[in-house]
């Protein structure tokens, strides 16, 4: 009865890992998908909605002393983040789509960090040619 038991679990546990790579995967790709095409339209339409300011495309270093940068700038590229976070942890409640959201939370996380370091670094310090 020992053997009959350990050969139960090895196959409990190939169809655990078989049960959680496939939503982990497609959590990782929609995931880096959303980061990708949809977060910086996202920002840009929550910053025409609060109506915040453009920044100049003139490279700093070229720039006159021009405003600060209004702290609605920084808000509008933390909110898609701070609603995904709360909604992936609630759809991780459910014990069919906790992989799926918890993979795909993470992934969108990360790659929004990315994407918004690099449009970020363009738009304060200038993107124009010298």
């Amino acid at each position: 009865m020992v053997g009959f038991e350990t050969g139960g679990d090895m196959t409990d546990k190939n169809s655990r890992t078989d049960d959680v790579l496939a939503p982990a995967t497609f959590g990782v790709i929609t995931g880096a998908i959303l980061a990708v095409i949809a977060y910086f339209p996202l920002v840009a339409l929550l910053q025409n909605v609060f109506d915040v300011p453009e920044l100049p495309a003139t490279p700093k270093k070229y720039r006159a002393d021009t405003e600060p940068i209004s702290p609605w700038y920084w808000i509008t590229w933390l909110i898609p983040v701070l609603v995904a976070i709360p909604a992936g942890s609630a759809l991780s409640r459910w014990r069919r789509a906790r992989v799926f959201a918890l993979a795909s939370t993470v992934t969108f996380v990360l790659g929004a960090a990315v994407v918004a370091a690099v449009v970020i670094s363009f738009e304060v310090n200038g993107f124009a040619p010298d």
